[in-house]
């Protein structure tokens, strides 16, 4: 056995050991069947020249390698894998960049898919990929709706409600006041008359 597949066989079982706690935190692809996805593994700074691709198929409960892929580009295929349907490229800039593009995706490729960096030993949170599968469909948020409060007649508008409330009291002042008004006429009229004086003019000069 070479120091390759040694290396690749404790990275794997590192990754078994790490792995329920990167699924909790993983994103989620819903891939077409015989779709493709890609899926990228960043380092922190150059001090990753290795990086191991793996994947947890849910089908069969099984932990496979997938590739080794080098900064410089090289790349290692793992064991029973068709070599067309994974590519493994590296871009350097700020940080190092890997991808992983996987094609022809079928139901029994469903699982989670990860890497995990040599150096640093550390890694990404990864991918759940269901091909096939849909996404599930979002409730809208329900939005609490307060009851408005009653307006006051007052302040409101003529509208049913107040043009009965204020209707009945103007009608019974009018009334009162009508009532009031007999009254002071009826009293007046019972009072007796004066009798009108005729006066007759003195001649001032006599």
């Amino acid at each position: 056995m070479t120091l390759y597949c040694v290396c690749s066989c404790l990275f794997i079982l590192m990754a078994a050991s790490m792995l329920p706690s990167f699924q909790a935190t993983s994103a989620i692809r819903y891939p077409k069947i015989n779709g493709s996805e890609s899926l990228n593994c960043d380092c922190p700074d150059h001090a990753c020249q290795e990086v191991f691709w793996y994947r947890y198929l849910q089908t069969t409960n099984t932990l496979q390698f997938l590739m080794y892929v080098n900064s410089a580009g090289r790349e290692k295929i793992g064991e029973n894998l068709n070599p067309s349907l994974f590519k493994g490229t590296v871009s350097n800039g700020p940080k190092v960049s890997y991808n992983l593009r996987i094609t022809d995706l079928q139901q029994n490729d469903t699982g989670f898919y990860s890497c995990m960096f040599k150096a640093k030993q550390i890694m990404p949170s990864g991918y759940h990929i269901k091909p096939g599968e849909n996404p599930p469909t979002l409730h809208p948020p329900t939005v609490k709706t307060e009851k408005p409060n009653k307006p006051s007649c007052k302040r409101c508008k003529p509208t049913k409600g107040c043009e009965s409330s204020v209707l009945w009291p103007g009608i019974g002042a009018l009334l009162l006041l009508a009532i009031a008004l007999a009254g002071t006429l009826y009293y007046f009229s019972r009072l007796p008359k004066k009798c009108r004086h005729r006066f007759t003019k003195t001649n001032p000069f006599r």
